[in-house]
């Protein structure tokens, strides 16, 4: 009764929210037992909901569980990786016909100095990647050196490809209905006579003499098949005879007669005059020397080199040279005892001569 008394003194509106709070205090209360059984274990109250999934639903669990154990239901899931599609590859941009505007700026690539283009100019240039602001500007060797904005160098390549491969300093006739095969064949021989001094340390060792050289003259004929290549080849064939007076044994003479191939190799051309050089490589025909009663035969190997300068006169070309020759011996034949030191030896000359050539065609 007091409460309702002090509630007379109040007015309307503070009675009617003391009301709404007395009952929503009422409402929590009854809400919160309810929650407690819940979760006491006591088992829902007989007002509360559950759904069972398998009676709602008609789904057996079990029987997944036993799909998901089996072994070959798990393979059949297994992830198939995707198909294998090869990494895509990285093209360099083709080079390219292009012409410099007047005022490009070129920057070395090396020194990274840059010039200014004063007019137009045809280069090969290639962009740094497909599509880039900058392209490299190409040398004779193809390698780049200069670099320049893209729009510097404007493309001409299809201007360029439309043009015909046609060379302008050819020029092109009709075909000739008849033809002919030249077949002559042109040699050229060399007639030669030589005035040579001789070292006989070789013979005064088989005479035992004290005169170590002599003087020998040599007449050879050398003949070329002439070809347009570098050298000429050919053979050579020369006799060789000499002696020496010796202040002990007197006169001595020898003499030999010698074949094999020879090339020869023509340079400094000029219109009434040439250089030829001459290598011959030979081998003894016949090879000997005497003193009476005493008579040698020896077999003889050897090269020779020469050098002469050709002239052309009103009679043929003449020419004037120099010559060396070595050459080894061993003796095949003696009239006497020999020691061993006197059996094989060899003998060098050095010389003057003049030839006369001569051609021919077959």
């Amino acid at each position: 009764m007091d409460v309702f008394g002090e509630a007379q003194g109040m007015d309307k509106f503070s009675l009617n929210v003391f009301f709404l709070c007395l009952c929503a205090m009422t409402c929590l209360h009854c809400f919160a037992d309810d929650l407690d059984d819940f979760l006491q274990d006591a088992g829902p109250s007989k007002d509360s909901l559950l759904i069972d999934l398998e009676q709602a639903t008609g789904a057996n669990f079990e029987v997944v569980d036993d799909l998901v154990r089996q072994e070959d239901f798990i393979e059949d899931l297994t992830f198939k990786p995707p198909r294998y599609k090869p990494p895509r590859a990285f093209t360099s941009p083709e080079p390219y016909t292009a012409q410099l505007k007047t005022g490009s700026i070129l920057i070395n690539l090396k020194t990274k100095k840059g010039f200014k283009v004063t007019k137009p100019l045809i280069v090969k240039a290639k962009e740094v990647i497909s599509g880039s602001q900058r392209v490299f500007i190409l040398d004779k060797k193809g390698e780049s050196r200069y670099e320049t904005l893209t729009r510097n160098a404007v493309n001409i390549e299809p201007t360029v490809s439309l043009n015909p491969k046609i060379n302008p300093n050819l020029v092109y006739g009709d075909k000739n209905r008849f033809s002919s095969i030249d077949t002559e064949k042109k040699f050229s021989h060399f007639l030669s006579y030589h005035f040579e001094s001789v070292r006989t340390d070789y013979y005064s060792t088989i005479f035992r003499g004290d005169k170590q050289s002599a003087s020998s003259n040599t007449v050879g004929t050398k003949s070329y098949f002439l070809t347009d290549f570098y050298f000429q080849v050919g053979v050579n064939i020369h006799y060789n005879f000499g002696f020496w007076d010796d202040p002990t044994l007197g006169t001595l003479t020898f003499q030999g007669l010698y074949f094999g191939p020879s090339i020869m190799r023509s340079f400094w051309q000029k219109d009434e005059s040439r250089w030829n050089l001459h290598i011959s490589a030979f081998k003894s025909l016949l090879h000997e020397s005497e003193k009476a009663p005493d008579r040698h035969s020896y077999s003889t190997i050897g090269l020779q080199g020469e050098i002469e300068k050709e002239f052309k006169t009103g009679y043929g070309p003449y020419t004037l040279g120099l010559s060396y020759r070595w050459s080894r011996s061993s003796v095949k034949e003696t009239s006497e005892f020999l020691r061993n030191e006197a059996l094989k030896g060899q003998v060098t000359a050095f010389g003057v001569y003049a030839s006369y050539r001569f051609n021919w065609n077959l």
